[in-house]
């Protein structure tokens, strides 16, 4: 073999580790390319915000019966789910008062926060609720992204 073509041969083999290490990096953070980019908090004050909003505020005032205002704790959006998280109002700003209400009971008895969560899906139609909770004592919505097939970034919320 001449040393031209051993050269040559140890540049390929150099062109291929190289090729083959290219290829392995690659693989190695494929991963991290993939994940989930996260939640995008909404504005409570946004159009979008709204739009999620609606159908929200029209289920608890439906379950309450009466009517209720929602502060926005937390309002993450991504890929057509978005998740509320949120203290009910009375309509002049003081917590939600139960008496009279369905839940009047369960709230005497200690058992229902002023809270109200709700899981929604955008479609053709716009905003729709596909699971929600009205005064949970706990972290209700746990398992609701392997359920729907919601992003499990819309449900890091803060802690109040």
């Amino acid at each position: 073999m001449s040393d031209r073509s051993r050269v040559a041969d140890e540049r390929g083999a150099v062109r291929i580790g190289f090729l083959a290490l290219l290829v392995w990096l690659g693989m190695l953070a494929a991963p991290f390319a993939a994940a989930d980019p996260g939640a995008t908090s909404v504005d409570p004050a946004s159009p979008e915000a709204s739009a999620i909003l609606v159908p929200a505020i029209a289920d608890v005032t439906a379950q309450l019966g009466k009517p209720v205002r929602l502060d926005v704790r937390s309002l993450k959006a991504a890929e057509g789910w978005a998740f509320l998280w949120s203290a009910m109002q009375e309509p002049d700003g003081s917590p939600i008062d139960y008496t009279g209400t369905p839940f009047a009971e369960a709230a005497a008895n200690g058992v229902l926060s002023k809270k109200y969560v709700t899981l929604l899906h955008q479609d053709e139609q716009g905003w729709v609720i596909v699971d929600k909770r009205v005064g949970p004592s706990d972290v209700a919505w746990a398992g609701w992204g392997a359920q729907y097939g919601a992003p499990a970034a819309i449900f890091d919320i803060p802690v109040y």
